[in-house]
Parts: structure tokens; C-alpha cells; sequence
């Protein structure tokens, strides 16, 4: 699959360097009438739309090639990346098969959610300091919370205005378009004074935070049902997250070691892991439950699931006094390790149990 993939995306790249060359082409007036081997400019321009469509097409072909591959239950991925499909999916407290009541996790409803890519891992340690270092050598400016246990560890105690700085700080130096401005359109770099007016451009290309229901359908795996990222059980183990084990307290809990988790709780809090410690959910993702509690783009409302949209719903109106986070952490318990928990939290809140991880349009 990876191999078919990197010949098509060097067919797109061949075919935009063509188009780059014609384009370069079409800038030059022949000197005189056309001879046998000269193309006049109109032809030059009709050569150089055939290309583009060309490119149009096969870019095309890998989408659909793209979308076949995950309905086959295969993981396409970009870098560190993974592409979710599109699709419906049950949001929400999973009630329907017996589970427990979450109030605001309530009703469940059907989603519809366009295809977007995800970050395999949280934003590690070292990834944000390279992010943020270029960005601080470009204008950005970002509060003095964050922090990491280790180069491989989640970055921690980010607050969500640092978070979405630092997406569009990622996507300039990645070379590409940021989603995030300020309220006169001009990019958000400045983190530092907690407060955004701005909004989402949904249409760019850049990396941001997921919203509410994209992390769900995401964290789901493309599995219904379940209370937790893994598709063969609805109870939670040590062994499949690093959250804090209490099996006395909860039922599903079937964990063999209590509090927190053995293999990381040395070295002084927070007792966070290196990521991608755990296997994967359905779609190739890495630490869905626990480490650390994800930021998500969404305000807060505890009624929100009576009213939101059926498509592509990214929160209610602004402004609230809090944002969502998703997920669970190390200094949580099995509860919050639930796909469907909401937590809420001021978005200047910088703890040790919160980072992120990024999603981006296609």
C-alpha cells in the first residue's frame, strides 16, 4: 500500500513540476512568426490547462484510491499523520448497549463527518520545541506553561491558546496555509496574552485542533459500541493505557494494578509515557486513552448534544467560559478514559495532565 502511494503522490509531483515548467514557458513571446518547432501562446497556454487537469486528475485518483484503502480497514498516512474517512458514526454515551449514563454525553446522535487527517501521536516534547523555536524566531509569542517529561513524552501544561498559536506556527513552517486568524484576519501568533476574538478557517490547510466530533470519530476506531478506543473489549487494563487504575471503584475496570501505572510512575509527576507506548485504535491511533487530556476546538455546553448540527459540528456559538478536552490522562481514572467523556476546562488552564495532537483538512 505505501509503495503504490509513493508512486502516486510522484506522479503528482511530476506532473507539477511539468506545470511549473510550461507555466515558466508561457511567459516567453516567440520573436517572430512560429516556425515548424514553435508553439504560439495560445498553444502554449492550452498545453499548460491540459497539465493542470492532468494533475487535477490524478490527485484525484489518489483521493479515491485513498478512500478505498481505509474502507478495506488499511491506514493511510501522511508523515505522522493518518487519513480518517468520511462518514457517519453514533456520538455519544454508548447507553444503547447498556452502558452507564454520562449527562452531558447525552442523547446520542448520528454524526456525519468529512474526511480529515490526525496526528498518530500527541504533540510530543520534542516536536513542540522545534515548532516553537522556529515560531519565536518568527513573531510568535506563547505563554511559559509548557513543559515534557521527555523527548518522547506529550508535551504538558499547554494551554489551548498556546496550542492553536503553536498549529499555525506548524503550519508556516510546514508550508501551509494557518487556520487560525484574528478577528481582523491576520494570523493569530500572539498566544501569550491568553485571549483570541478571531476564528477557524475551515477551509485551509493547516493544522489545527480537532473539533468535538472529529476526535470521537477518530478515537472510535470505525468501531460502534464501546466504551473505550479498542475494538475487542469494553473494559480498560494497564496494559492498554496509562491512566490511574481504581478495578475496586468501576467494573470495567479489570486492571491487575492499581493507581498509577507501574511502569511510569518514577521520576517525580506527571507520570506520563513515551507516546505510542500502547497498540494503536482502528485507524493506526496512538493514546486515545490516557497520558494526557487532548484540547479540542469545540466551546463547552452541557446541552450541546440536544441541538448541534448533523454535520460536521464544530460547537456551540461563542463566546463560552470553557473548551472541551478529550481522552483521559495519567492523573485520571478509568472514567475519563471513556471515548464519549467530556471534560471542560478555561482555556488559559495549563496542567500537567493536558497537551494535544493535531488534525488537519484535506
Amino acid at each position: 500500500m505505501q509503495a503504490t502511494r509513493q508512486w502516486m503522490m510522484a506522479m503528482v509531483m511530476t506532473a507539477n513540476m511539468i506545470a511549473a515548467v510550461g507555466a515558466r514557458a508561457g511567459d516567453l513571446t516567440p520573436p517572430g512568426a512560429p516556425g515548424s518547432t514553435m508553439h504560439t501562446l495560445d498553444e502554449i497556454y492550452q498545453q499548460l490547462l491540459a497539465t493542470r487537469l492532468q494533475v487535477a486528475d490524478t490527485q484525484q485518483q489518489v483521493a479515491d484510491l485513498e478512500a478505498r484503502l481505509n474502507a478495506d480497514g488499511k491506514h493511510v498516512t501522511v508523515g505522522d499523520m493518518v487519513l480518517i474517512p468520511a462518514g457517519s458514526f453514533v456520538m455519544g454515551a454508548t447507553t444503547n448497549v447498556g452502558h452507564e449514563t454520562i449527562s452531558d454525553a447525552a442523547p446520542q446522535h448520528t454524526v456525519m463527518v468529512s474526511a480529515f487527517y490526525m496526528d498518530k501521536y500527541e504533540v510530543t516534547s520534542n516536536l513542540w520545541a522545534g515548532v516553537y523555536t522556529w515560531a519565536t524566531n518568527k513573531g510568535y509569542a506563547f505563554g511559559t506553561g509548557w513543559c515534557g517529561k521527555a523527548a518522547t513524552h506529550s508535551a504538558h501544561s499547554v494551554d489551548w491558546y498556546d496550542a492553536i498559536a503553536w498549529c499555525n506556527a506548524r503550519s508556516q513552517r510546514d508550508g501551509f496555509t494557518p487556520c487560525y486568524t484574528n478577528a481582523n484576519g491576520t494570523v493569530y501568533t500572539n498566544a501569550a496574552g491568553n485571549s483570541f476574538a478571531g476564528g477557524c478557517n475551515w477551509a485551509a490547510n493547516g493544522y489545527r485542533l480537532p473539533t468535538e466530533a472529529e476526535w470521537e470519530k477518530a478515537a472510535r476506531g470505525g468501531v460502534a459500541n464501546r466504551r473505550f478506543p479498542w475494538d475487542d473489549a469494553n473494559t480498560i487494563q494497564h496494559a492498554r493505557a496509562n491512566y490511574y487504575a481504581q478495578p475496586s471503584s468501576y467494573t470495567y475496570d479489570t486492571s491487575p494494578t492499581t493507581g498509577y501505572h507501574p511502569s511510569y510512575n518514577t521520576g517525580g509527576t506527571p507520570y506520563t509515557s513515551p507516546v505510542g507506548s500502547f497498540a494503536p485504535n482502528g485507524y493506526g491511533l496512538y493514546d486515545m486513552a490516557g497520558n494526557v487530556f487532548e484540547w479540542c476546538w469545540d466551546w463547552y455546553s452541557s446541552t450541546y448534544y440536544t441541538s448541534s448540527p448533523g454535520t460536521d459540528p464544530a460547537g456551540p456559538a461563542s463566546p463560552l467560559t470553557y473548551r472541551v478536552l478529550r481522552g483521559g490522562s495519567w492523573y485520571f481514572a478509568e472514567a475519563y478514559a471513556r471515548v464519549a467523556i467530556r471534560l471542560n476546562l478555561h482555556p488559559g488552564d495549563e496542567y500537567d495532565y493536558l497537551g494535544f495532537r493535531c488534525a488537519r483538512g484535506l
